[in-house]
């Protein structure tokens, strides 16, 4: 997720002060039946349909981090990590967590009341279906979410936000 501007009455995002993320990986399960029910409580927040939602966030956390495989939970080699270096011990911008959101993004769109670390599974699946809703326009219901993000489309190959 690159970062971008947030307008939080848009998005249905509370937004989060970058100072206030959190950086402790609450060791949360991976697989894709961890997704499955991660994506499903990430949808009733963010007002997602699970018919469109959860077939999409799980390809999204497949796709980024293996559906949360502890390898894969932090990108220490893109072009985000840069950065002070975290209590979790990588550059403040790696991407991190399922779905692989950077800290700047993740707090521009934080679901008010998720948890503050991009670790937290549904957290981070909130702060994404946020971010999708701002940047690609994608509808409210999100029955739209796998054809305007083709990483999320199970049916396209993966392509970049």
């Amino acid at each position: 997720m690159e970062t971008v501007g947030s307008d939080s009455a848009q998005t249905g995002a509370g937004g989060l002060p970058l100072s206030e993320v959190t950086y402790q990986d609450p060791d949360d399960d991976s697989g894709e039946s961890a997704m499955r029910a991660y994506a499903r409580r990430a949808c009733e927040p963010t007002g997602t349909d699970p018919e469109y939602g959860v077939p999409a966030l799980v390809t999204i956390a497949l796709r980024e981090s293996a559906c949360n495989h502890p390898r894969w939970r932090v990108n220490t080699t893109d072009s985000n990590a840069h950065g002070p270096v975290m209590a979790d011990g990588h550059p403040q911008n790696c991407s991190r967590g399922a779905t692989q959101c950077i800290p700047p993004a993740f707090a521009a769109y934080h679901q008010e009341g998720a948890a503050t670390t991009p670790y937290d599974v549904v957290a981070c699946m909130c702060a994404t279906v946020n971010y999708v809703r701002a940047r690609y326009g994608v509808d409210r219901s999100r029955s739209n979410f796998a054809e305007q993000v083709q990483r999320a489309d199970p049916g396209r190959p993966p392509k970049g936000y």
